[in-house]
């Protein structure tokens, strides 16, 4: 086999093995941020593990780019959005996130409305779907017990307040939702989950 082939699978090889010692959170992030480069979708959908999970492919029959990630709460969206807006050719963006922001020790109720309201400013003139926070699946309650309901409840609260402000389309959350450990959907509600949400923008 001639020298520059076995160069070439030698450094392939090389940089897999790289790209596998990344943490998943961490490559995720980069494939998307790699992603945002090119892609010509018209809808953006940003936000954590369940709408990773269970974002459309599609949305009102536009293309969507799922630039979710798992664990990531809001101070990361807006981390992400100055670049976001700045390359992508979306018209409509989706947020949908929250349940990471509820876990113990976490930041103050105002403090994350305030940057909820930077991430939407930084989106500005796009068409707005603003989805409300899932509720914990208490039929698993040692996993979820840790959470603030009480805080889910304002961000909740919040992010109505804020659909109505600024005209965004707001998708509720249900009143209970299935889930595989407590807060990611079985696939019928992540089923489910889509379905409100083309219910709420494509309306």
């Amino acid at each position: 086999m001639p020298w520059r082939v076995l160069t070439a699978a030698a450094i392939v090889g090389a940089a897999a093995y790289a790209a596998s010692q990344i943490p998943l959170r961490q490559r995720l992030r980069l494939q998307a941020q790699l992603t945002a480069l090119f892609t010509q979708a018209p809808v953006l959908l940003v936000g954590d593990s369940i709408t990773y999970q269970a974002g459309p492919a599609q949305l009102c029959g536009a293309e969507v780019f799922n630039a979710a990630v798992p664990g990531d709460r809001i101070a990361d969206l807006v981390a992400d959005a100055p670049d976001y807006a700045r390359q992508l050719a979306a018209t409509r963006v989706v947020i949908a996130v929250g349940v990471n922001d509820a876990w113990p020790n976490h930041r103050d109720l105002d403090g994350w409305i305030a940057d909820y309201r930077r991430l939407i400013a930084h989106y500005a003139g796009r068409e707005m779907v603003l989805v409300e926070i899932n509720p914990p699946d208490m039929a698993m309650p040692l996993f979820v017990q840790r959470l603030d309901f009480g805080f889910i409840a304002g961000a909740n609260a919040a992010i109505r307040k804020i659909a109505a402000e600024t005209g965004a389309r707001l998708v509720p959350a249900p009143v209970r939702v299935k889930t595989l450990d407590g807060l990611h959907p079985t696939p019928a509600d992540a089923d489910l989950w889509r379905a409100r949400l083309s219910l709420a923008a494509c309306a």
